[in-house]
């Protein structure tokens, strides 16, 4: 009898746990179409302090973003970045997590080229020890192969000019060893 109980048991929990594995088969893990990182010589609180200074956009991006304005103060936050070519982009700012220091921004469709039915952007840092930071740039993009081509070439131009920027703001300068002059 107890051998029968027990049987039954294990059979329950089988039905039970099946489910479970087939949830986490269709789960698919988020593919990025780019993961860019950059280290940078300060601590992760600088490095978000002048993620979120959007007065420091311009330099931080190397000039290849102008402004960046926030529209609302609700979330989503809606915000316009202008490019130095004159070009508008409408983002919506959906994440600010000051705590795990990271950001979660889409383009608004209004923004969205043709072939391209998302674009996401997520930001995040790490503190890689001793005065070393990350940051990391993920794109998740949707849409037709050929849109998605030519919009992760855009992003990644606009990514190495910020890694320019960031890198140039962000690096202490080196100090040049005194001449004396004779």
């Amino acid at each position: 009898m107890m051998k029968k109980i027990l049987l039954l048991c294990c059979v329950l929990i089988g039905i039970a746990i099946k489910p479970i594995y087939a949830q986490m088969a269709a789960a698919q893990q988020v593919q990025w179409a780019i993961d860019e990182k950059l280290e940078v010589p300060v601590e992760r609180d600088v490095l978000w302090a002048a993620m979120k200074d959007y007065s420091l956009v311009e330099k931080l991006s190397n000039g290849y973003v102008v402004s960046l304005v926030n529209k609302d103060d609700i979330m989503p936050i809606l915000r316009e970045a202008i490019f130095k070519d004159g070009s508008k982009r409408e983002e919506l700012l959906s994440q600010v997590e000051d705590q795990h220091r990271f950001l979660v921004f889409k383009l608004k469709d209004t923004s969205l080229p043709k072939g391209i039915k998302s674009a996401q952007f997520a930001l995040f840092t790490k503190e890689k020890g001793d005065a070393i930071s990350e940051l990391n740039w993920r794109v998740n993009i949707e849409g037709s192969k050929d849109a998605k081509e030519l919009l992760i070439l855009q992003f990644k131009a606009e990514i190495e000019a910020y890694k320019i920027g960031y890198t140039k703001y962000l690096s202490k300068p080196k100090s040049v060893p005194a001449v004396s002059m004779k």
